[in-house]
């Protein structure tokens, strides 16, 4: 049986090291209303996971400044929105596929297949996200800082953890 995060107020700070991610990263997801510091749990790491993934993605033809913030757009919206999962209702098959138009979740491998063909034939640029892989890491994160060990934020090479 899974155990539960113990009852307690979850900040930007643990999310971000559940997470691995820069504390930047929290607080810039925090400003553009992705995350709610007043309500946050262990499962706003998948959020903030796609937000990372996606703040720097520009598409082919997409006039966009990758360094200039803007409003989301909507494909953003919609991938962080799907990416809003209990962590314990995630399976490690569960990704995200995230295209100009959209995104579309994915767990059985026919859904993965039938996703992937269809972005491929219709020569759709995509980004693949492994929110089952992601749930994983952080279930571990979570299991290690609910037996005491400390949580640090990895370092990923931006000069930033």
């Amino acid at each position: 049986m899974a155990r539960k995060a113990k009852a307690q107020r979850w900040t930007l700070l643990k999310v971000a090291n559940l997470a691995g991610l820069a504390n930047k990263v929290a607080y810039e997801a925090r400003d553009r209303g992705v995350l709610h510091p007043e309500v946050l749990s262990p499962s706003d790491a998948l959020p903030l996971l796609t937000f990372d993934a996606l703040r720097r993605v520009s598409w082919p033809r997409e006039n966009y400044a990758r360094n200039t913030p803007t409003r989301f757009r909507l494909w953003e919206s919609l991938a962080i929105e799907q990416s809003r999962i209990e962590l314990e209702n995630v399976d490690r098959r569960t990704g995200l596929y995230v295209h100009p138009a959209g995104a579309e979740l994915a767990v059985l491998p026919s859904h993965h297949v039938v996703t992937a063909l269809q972005l491929v034939e219709s020569d759709t640029p995509h980004l693949y996200l492994p929110l089952g892989k992601w749930a994983q890491q952080v279930r571990e994160a979570l299991e290690n800082f609910e037996a005491g060990l400390h949580l640090t934020t990895q370092d990923t090479g931006d000069g930033a953890a």
